[in-house]
């Protein structure tokens, strides 16, 4: 990830000025980095193998859209480059968020303090701290959001700045009071319409009921209690957006991403097959975190959900989680990708889905 973060640190200020992006003088620098950061992205590919599928994935995305940047660069499609250059930091904030994490990043000050960033728009600002792991700084930076007068407060929950900073705040920090504070500060401002002070309180009444003993990074993560807490994620969120669950559906992807990233290092050291029990556990949590990052935690550009349905297949075909996970997974490729007509998927997809069905034997 240093070696990312290097190539980074010079191409993402040049990137935020379009003059000097397309300028032919800086062309050979430019390309240079990025031939050093796809390398660089491919050892992190090879990393993410022996972790999470989740980490696997971003790892893969990070190292197609690199390649995607250098491709349109040395088209001189110079816009193209940068719109895949910026979705790219986003596999970065995704991989990041997943974890708790308590180191400091010192190399971070060398991109932070750059006249470029310093520019961007606070919400842009907040990414791309937690890009570089600068996390109690993109709370700031989400927090002053939500106490600026200026601000709209619907416009908080509109632009995703809710979303993000409680995923960071629980996930990451596991600071369950901060979010108390931070979410009752909110409700009492005066514009927050309706809609959203009722969903505030709910959010708090969730973070009340929740023991941050639970989810320390040295507190061994519990599957149970991950599932426990998506079922309830399930039952509290009512309306079209689905939002009023989202506190207990972090919890229980916090908790879930922790317990596969466990379940994974046993695997490694054992030199036997996994029983049933061991593959239903397995196949349980991917199911589980598919669903809540489905409803809760897709973005646009990177969709865990998909993959870790997959997972729940493979990891126990002919138990009680792979049909359930096969039907959820059809439904999103089928309406994603052919909405109405449900049959123009791309090849590889429509073969992917043929073999999952031929694992659990449906024809």
């Amino acid at each position: 990830m240093r070696r990312v973060f290097e190539e980074m640190k010079m191409l993402i200020p040049l990137s935020l000025d379009e003059t000097r992006w397309g300028d032919p003088k800086y062309r050979k620098q430019i390309l240079e980095s990025l031939d050093r950061l796809e390398r660089a992205a491919d050892a992190l590919e090879r990393h993410g193998r022996s972790r999470e599928v989740g980490f696997d994935e971003l790892a893969l995305n990070l190292a197609r859209d690199l390649r995607e940047v250098r491709a349109h660069y040395r088209e001189g499609a110079y816009d193209e480059a940068r719109f895949f250059l910026t979705g790219s930091l986003q596999n970065c904030v995704s991989c990041h968020v997943r974890l708790p994490y308590e180191k400091t990043f010192p190399l971070a000050d060398q991109l932070i303090s750059q006249v470029e960033i310093q520019r961007l728009d606070p919400r842009e600002k907040a990414w791309l701290y937690v890009t570089v792991r600068r996390f109690d700084d993109a709370l700031d930076t989400w927090e002053a959001l939500m106490r600026d007068p200026n601000g709209p407060a619907d416009q908080l929950d509109a632009g995703g700045v809710l979303v993000d900073y409680l995923n960071v705040v629980l996930r990451v920090c596991g600071d369950i009071e901060r979010a108390r504070r931070a979410l009752a500060a909110l409700v009492e401002r005066r514009d927050v319409p309706v809609y959203l002070e009722r969903r505030l309180q709910i959010w708090l009444d969730a973070l009340n009921t929740l023991d941050p003993k639970r989810f320390q990074p040295t507190t061994p993560p519990s599957l149970d209690l991950g599932v426990s807490l998506a079922e309830q994620a399930g039952e509290i969120s009512k309306g079209p957006f689905g939002r009023d669950g989202l506190v207990h559906d972090l919890a229980a992807a916090s908790l879930l991403v922790r317990w596969l990233e466990s379940d994974r290092q046993k695997r490694l050291q054992r030199t036997r097959n996994p029983t049933s029990k061991e593959r239903e556990d397995t196949a349980r949590a991917y199911y589980w975190l598919g669903v809540v990052e489905a409803r809760s935690l897709d973005g646009f550009w990177v969709n865990l959900s998909e993959r870790h349905l997959e997972a729940a297949i493979r990891a126990d075909p002919e138990g009680p989680y792979a049909r359930p996970a096969y039907a959820r997974l059809e439904e999103t490729q089928v309406l994603g990708y052919g909405g109405a007509s449900g049959s123009h998927l791309p090849a590889d997809v429509w073969t992917n889905l043929k073999e999952l069905r031929g694992l659990i034997g449906v024809e």
